[in-house]
């Protein structure tokens, strides 16, 4: 890994650990707050982690770049230990769900269930969508603290983990990423955390002259920090790729402090 990937690398793991969660995580623990906590014990908690994960390959799909992450922190951490990683609950030989991971404190002995969540999504005046129109936030909030959370509480889970010799002690949420707003529609549904990332998004129509910086998929969590320098694409350019394709496409420009999607005339529609 070159020294610029390296460098990128530790930014987007300083992101990780210190951007705000996106969701609330009341009534459930702040496991953000922990992985802060053990960065102030351990300032070469970056640098452990970064050198785990240039020891092999990662994966391509941003949820699982994300997973790969906090797992690794995890492991160079010197007060967590992670047990497991998408533990399948099963009953009767049908898989119910997953646990993301189980974390052991070194101190307390507490063994911790783990939910995580990188998002993005888009406000309209029904609700939030995904850039990929499929995914909702309300969808992805009631499946978190109605199911992912509450499944390491259930019979068939405690009694899987008993035969480990586990006991979860409690539940913790991690949630990363960005809400995009637009300038003339207020957002509805789920009320995210106060403190959460921002960006905008526009239709085709509605963007501004560039010049513009397209952010590949793996950089949504980190727009301004690619190590693959910036180049700089136009309006119609923009234009063209996001109609063609009918994919909303993430863009940083000079006169925004802030990332944006630029999405079809006809989205959230397909």
């Amino acid at each position: 890994m070159t020294h610029n990937a390296t460098d990128t690398l530790l930014r987007q793991l300083g992101w990780l650990v210190q951007a705000p969660a996106l969701l609330p995580c009341s009534p459930f623990h702040d496991a953000g707050h922990l992985l802060q906590r053990e960065l102030q014990a351990d300032p070469a908690l970056l640098h452990n982690a970064a050198t785990r994960l240039q020891s092999h390959p990662g994966p391509r799909r941003l949820g699982l770049i994300f997973e790969q992450w906090v797992a690794a922190l995890v492991d160079a951490s010197q007060g967590q230990e992670r047990i497991t990683s998408n533990l399948p609950i099963r009953e009767q030989g049908r898989t119910l769900g997953e646990l993301d991971m189980l974390v052991r404190d070194r101190q307390s002995g507490e063994l911790w269930h783990w939910e995580l969540a990188l998002k993005f999504y888009l406000a309209t005046a029904e609700q939030w969508y995904g850039p990929n129109r499929h995914d909702t936030l309300a969808r992805k909030a009631h499946h978190l603290y109605q199911q992912q959370l509450p499944r390491s509480r259930s019979n068939v889970a405690r009694a899987q983990l008993a035969e480990q010799g586990w006991e979860v002690h409690g539940q913790a949420l991690l949630t990363r990423g960005r809400l995009f707003y637009h300038r003339a529609i207020p957002p509805t549904g789920v009320k995210p955390n106060p403190g959460h990332e921002r960006g905008w998004w526009r239709t085709t129509d509605e963007l501004e002259d560039g010049p513009w910086s397209i952010i590949e998929r793996p950089y949504w969590p980190t727009p301004f920090m690619s190590d693959k320098g910036t180049n700089f694409v136009d309006r119609a350019t923009v234009i063209d790729y996001v109609e063609s394709h009918s994919r909303a496409l993430m863009v940083t420009g000079p006169h925004h402090d802030q990332p944006g999607f630029i999405v079809p005339v006809s989205w959230p529609t397909p």
